[in-house]
């Protein structure tokens, strides 16, 4: 099925359909909360977490249509986070996709409340989802659980609470705290994606596990190539001014430099794509995005 698939046209493709489906699910009153939304959310971006969403209920034959407004549901999760991130209090962050960060555009106060209401918004939208009652339900306690304070947040909190602080210790130790970063704070909402779009389809168990370690490896390769690319990319391609060098943020590349962050990120998509040959066929398309995420690297 997926065999001769133009992979870059395929992502385009399903990233246009997401964004058509933002436009219409967003709110469109005047209120600055819903202005802060649609501006954050419809700023750009890839929309690989909802493409992930799509491309898990495919394996299971079930359709995009089917699974939209779940997969918009993690990108207004996923946007949320980023609003938050971006504030004073956080990584302080004056642009984000090349634009003005939406505290910068509407005010803190604003954008707190853009950040609530896109988490909030993200339970009542993937409810919507075309499937059994049993299989939205589990849905939501998925995007609760690996988004929630032992999910993404415990990440995003150790991540913060370890800037500055790493310097001059054990290295081994580090190391182990730096994969529980990079396990919650970014693979824990691409695993959800996975999960997420495999259960509204009603995949099996031994599926949804492929996907979890599927996940679970492309998901701390990402945040490691992010980490090379904080680095090394240009900053007016990648959207944004600051650095976690000058934040003094404890990453891949700050602890064990370019060569062995690249090493480990290749070892992470190795693994990855160990995982997916139960889905025979189908495995195609998850072995060619494994290697998209790699080469976003060099």
């Amino acid at each position: 099925m997926y065999k001769n698939i133009n992979f870059k046209k395929y992502l385009f493709q399903k990233m246009e359909y997401v964004n058509s489906a933002l436009e219409i699910f967003l709110p469109k009153d005047n209120s600055i909360i819903s202005q802060g939304m649609r501006y954050s959310v419809l700023a750009g971006g890839k929309r690989l977490r909802s493409i992930l969403v799509i491309l898990a209920a495919d394996l299971f034959g079930v359709k995009a249509e089917n699974v939209i407004s779940a997969a918009c549901a993690v990108e207004y999760l996923h946007t949320y986070s980023l609003i938050h991130d971006d504030l004073p209090s956080l990584d302080n962050d004056d642009l984000r996709r090349g634009m003005p960060t939406n505290h910068k555009k509407f005010g803190e106060a604003a954008a707190i409340l853009c950040g609530d209401a896109l988490l909030t918004e993200s339970f009542n939208l993937i409810t919507k989802s075309k499937s059994s009652e049993k299989n939205i339900n589990i849905a939501v306690k998925i995007l609760s659980e690996y988004s929630g304070y032992k999910g993404m947040i415990a990440g995003q909190a150790e991540d913060t609470l370890e800037t500055g602080r790493w310097s001059g210790k054990n290295k081994a130790l580090l190391w182990k705290k730096l994969q529980f970063i990079q396990l919650q704070k970014t693979a824990a909402l691409i695993v959800a994606s996975l999960k997420i779009g495999a259960v509204l389809a009603d995949a099996d168990k031994q599926s949804l596990k492929a996907l979890e370690i599927y996940g679970i490896n492309i998901g701390i390769a990402f945040q490691i190539i992010d980490d090379i690319l904080d680095v090394y990319a240009d900053k007016k391609l990648l959207g944004k001014k600051g650095s976690d060098a000058l934040n003094d943020k404890l990453t891949t590349l700050s602890l064990y430099g370019k060569e062995e962050a690249e090493k480990k990120a290749d070892e992470y998509i190795t693994k990855a794509k160990k995982a997916v040959p139960i889905f025979k066929n189908k495995s195609e398309i998850l072995i060619q995005l494994a290697d998209y995420m790699a080469c976003r690297a060099y």
